[in-house]
């Protein structure tokens, strides 16, 4: 199968275009918040159950979204397929984007350390010290990180920021509760998201719950981005459900939900990593994972994921032991199979796309050859 998608600078503009232009039935479940449509093609036969393959939660995790549209080109398959790239288009948009909505008029930067002088001028300052600060923009918050930390790093830094002073300073964050919080951070050396292309999505709930886009699931107070998924699930129920992100570590890895049909998912787990080290690509120990996994929180298990020795690279995942909810692959996982993809963000995205693309249709096809 030839990839139709991996170029860098994808739009979500050129997401809904290449989703028109697949000919598929194209289904709206909701609107972003700033009133872009939510959309998934239907495609495949008539057999059930159906396969759900959905990306673009983190909207700096792209090699997903261009897997995805692969898969919508690519994956002939018997079974009904639902096919959702975006579930992010607000961040995926990019950091001008977002300060225009929450500003409420046209802002052009362009820069990285221009966003901030934006916000120093026209924001309100809640929170910051010598790596990162938090601003309130009309309804919308922005955390902005130093440019000196490596892209990765900076994400994860930010992100565990969020999470300890939700948790440990609530008065800090007070101002964010029920409102979105996106994260304004340099990325140069990430292929597909770059140092102001897409601006990660979060939320600081009505109950002050640091939460994000991969959240939320079976909740009444999920976001419209998160309900809109939620929707399309309960009504298709899926048997398989294939949630394609890009993680920490410098190679692949897949966490897999433990729940249902162990042994059948080590095996499409082992098809996905026989196309990975076919192609020569890195894989990701359990103990680099551990080494650069940020997570952090009162709540929070370290043993949520644990290493399966039989395939390097392959982690049984209970996310429900993070204290933070549902995700959507845990979340799938009380219909069928939850299944999903890490890919190591620093390297090119010409080999993420691929990897993922064609280690999610090998392992799509032990699970065709297996269910009855």
């Amino acid at each position: 199968m030839d990839k139709v998608s991996d170029q860098p600078d994808l739009s979500t503009p050129q997401v809904f275009q290449a989703l028109h232009a697949s000919g598929k039935p194209l289904r709206e479940w909701g609107r972003s918040i700033d009133g872009q449509p939510m959309l998934s093609a239907r495609s495949g036969g008539d057999r059930q159950p159906a396969i759900f393959i959905t990306a673009g939660a983190h909207c700096n995790e792209t090699a997903g979204v261009h897997a995805a549209l692969n898969l919508l080109h690519g994956l002939d398959t018997d079974f009904e397929v639902h096919i959702f790239p975006l579930r992010d288009p607000f961040g995926f948009s990019g950091d001008q984007h977002c300060l225009s909505f929450a500003a409420g008029m046209p802002v052009e930067v362009s820069s990285h350390a221009g966003a901030l002088e934006f916000l120093q001028s026209n924001a309100q300052r809640i929170w910051g010290d010598d790596s990162a600060r938090l601003f309130l923009l009309g309804e919308i918050g922005f955390l902005w990180s130093v440019p000196e930390l490596p892209s990765e790093t900076a994400f994860t830094y930010l992100h565990s920021r969020m999470l300890s002073l939700a948790q440990d300073q609530p008065a800090v964050v007070e101002p964010l509760r029920g409102k979105r919080v996106m994260l304004l951070q340099s990325m140069p050396d990430v292929e597909g998201t770059g140092e102001l292309g897409r601006c990660w999505h979060a939320l600081v709930t009505e109950r002050g719950e640091w939460m994000h886009l991969n959240r939320l699931f079976g909740r009444q107070d999920a976001p419209e981005e998160v309900a809109a998924v939620d929707r399309l699930m309960q009504e298709i129920r899926p048997g398989l459900t294939l949630d394609l992100h890009e993680g920490n570590g410098r190679g692949f890895w897949m966490p897999v939900n433990k729940h249902r049909e162990p042994e059948r998912v080590f095996a499409m787990t082992k098809a996905f990593f026989d196309y990975v080290n076919e192609r020569g690509y890195p894989v990701t120990s359990y103990e680099e994972w551990a080494a650069t996994d940020a997570t952090t929180g009162k709540n929070y298990t370290p043993d949520w994921l644990q290493p399966e020795p039989r395939i390097p690279g392959m982690f049984w995942m209970d996310g429900l032991q993070r204290g933070e909810g549902y995700n959507c692959m845990d979340y799938g996982a009380l219909f069928g199979i939850g299944y999903g993809t890490e890919s190591p963000m620093e390297r090119p995205l010409s080999m993420r796309v691929d990897a993922i693309t064609h280690g999610i249709l090998a392992a799509i096809r032990v699970w065709e050859a297996t269910e009855t």
